[in-house]
């Protein structure tokens, strides 16, 4: 190899080195942001479900016949 080969090639590597770092930094970032996604997800399905479970328990407690009677005497 002479030497203006060998002095082109060395900034080629160079940016491609450095484009080989840029790219594995981004995919980092994006490996961390989908694990913090995954768990904000799983904390909200776990909110909703505890929600869904609560409104079916009001649901239950409005429709009951004993609850309707006791605002019908609270009314009078």
């Amino acid at each position: 190899m002479n030497n203006g080969a060998l002095a082109l090639l060395i900034p080629i590597l160079a940016i491609v080195g450095g484009y080989v770092v840029a790219i594995m930094k981004i995919r980092e970032k994006q490996r961390l942001a989908s694990r913090e996604q995954a768990l904000d997800n799983q904390a909200l399905r776990t909110e909703l479900e505890t929600l869904r479970r609560r409104v079916e328990v009001l649901e239950q407690l409005v429709t009951d016949d004993g609850f309707q009677l006791k605002r019908e005497f609270n009314k009078v």
